[in-house]
């Protein structure tokens, strides 16, 4: 006969196995539901797309930095020939000194963006309100008597020295430099630009509403300019080339048929950009003519209408 104590053994086993059983349905029950929980969330709560967020673009402020002659040289540096502390900070051609008293010359420094700055000289005539032109080339002294010709006319002239690597699109940093002038008109600027800075000054004023007249000397880049001469339209074009650069003046002939406004080509007989402006010295008088009629004398009827 079985011991007693086997007996109880038996009869607690099969209370013992349904206790397990019972906590075993239990974590059964409850990981259904935590399934079922998260088969929900993620049907209501889609997980959140990726967006992108915009940075605002911190585009360089147009400045100008008129210094006149004090500023720049002194009261006496010209006539007693010294080294002036302050202009040792100044690169090297970064002004021009002033021409002689009675003139409107001036040595001014624009800032296309915190690591560029091109030098140039400012001609501002006597009145309130005036047209304004922009030259462009390689060297600010080889314009001639232009800058003087055309301030003589009326004409607001800021003459900038561009380099190979400046961009079109700096264009707009150099129109907005000119306007801020005070008794710059704002609606009548011309643009001039000689050689390389020609094309420089045909695309940029192509996408700019502020150039309405635009002169080149020696342009470069047929296909280029070809392609912009829709999106310059009907604006006045005036064009020079020597007959000695069969680049340029094959470019310069071409925009002149291309243009859908008035369009006036000069052949010289040899040179090359500004050096058309010293091989034939009557390319001076023409050009400021040429851009008198175009800015001047619309701005006057204006005026009279």
């Amino acid at each position: 006969m079985p011991p007693a104590n086997d007996d109880r053994s038996s009869g607690a086993r099969p209370a013992a196995y349904r206790s397990q059983r019972a906590v075993f349905a239990s974590l059964l029950f409850a990981s259904l539901l935590l399934l079922a929980g998260c088969r929900l969330l993620r049907a209501d709560s889609p997980a959140p797309a990726p967006t992108a967020t915009l940075v605002p673009r911190r585009d360089p402020i147009p400045t100008i930095e008129v210094l006149d002659s004090e500023a720049l040289y002194g009261q006496d540096s010209r006539s007693i020939g010294q080294t002036i502390p302050s202009l040792a900070s100044f690169s090297a051609g970064a002004v021009l000194p002033p021409v002689a008293a009675g003139d409107s010359e001036r040595g001014v420094i624009v800032s296309i963006d915190a690591n560029t700055f091109l030098a140039g000289e400012l001609f501002r005539p006597d009145g309130l309100r005036q047209p304004g032109v922009l030259l462009l080339g390689a060297d600010v002294s080889g314009w001639a008597n232009l800058p003087a010709r055309l301030s003589q006319e009326g004409f607001v002239v800021l003459a900038l020295a561009t380099r190979p690597l400046t961009q079109a699109r700096d264009i707009e940093i150099m129109l907005q430099s000119l306007i801020a002038v005070p008794g710059v008109d704002a609606g009548s600027i011309g643009v001039i630009g000689a050689d390389f800075a020609a094309d420089i000054a045909a695309l940029g004023c192509a996408v700019n509403s502020l150039c309405d007249a635009l002169a080149l000397l020696s342009p470069r880049s047929l296909g280029t300019l070809l392609n912009i001469m829709p999106s310059y339209g009907g604006r006045p074009l005036w064009l020079a080339a020597g007959q000695d650069d069969s680049e340029a003046l094959d470019t310069a002939t071409a925009l002149a048929e291309a243009a859908s406004g008035e369009a006036q080509l000069l052949e010289v007989s040899a040179g090359r950009g500004l050096e058309l402006l010293r091989v034939q010295p009557d390319l001076v008088d023409e050009l400021a003519s040429w851009m008198w009629l175009q800015l001047q004398a619309r701005q006057q009827s204006l005026t009279e209408e």
